[in-house]
């Protein structure tokens, strides 16, 4: 449609405006529904979340972030996900209750005991 009163270079202009606005808002309107799903259903609706190159970096040096981002990656359903995240928090109370393991100290003390008996001429 020419409207008779507008030039054709302002309408063009016209309609480049309203097409960047109204794609600036699709795009704020999955960002929002993304933000929202994750709350609600555990998972964006659109797109995969974007990985900083600092969060790997520390994901890779944490092996419990590596297993929590494992668990969120394997489970499907949030109450899944939430049950298994409570297994492993159970587990890590448990293993933090019993203290470290120390059965390795005095084996390691011993062969480095054998060890140093075989290359002392002694």
């Amino acid at each position: 449609m020419r409207l008779p009163w507008i030039s054709r270079s302002a309408h063009e202009a016209i309609v480049t405006l309203l097409t960047t606005q109204v794609d600036g808002l699709a795009q704020e309107r999955r960002l929002l529904l993304d933000r929202l799903a994750t709350l609600g259903l555990g998972g964006p609706l659109f797109s995969v979340p974007a990985a900083d190159d600092s969060r790997e970096e520390e994901a890779a040096a944490d092996p419990e972030a590596d297993e929590i981002e494992r668990l969120k990656k394997s489970r499907r359903r949030p109450s899944k996900l939430a049950d298994a995240l409570t297994r492993k928090a159970y587990r890590d109370y448990n293993r933090v209750q019993a203290g470290p393991s120390v059965q390795w100290i005095a084996r390691a003390l011993d062969e480095a005991e054998a060890s140093a008996k075989q290359s002392s001429p002694v």
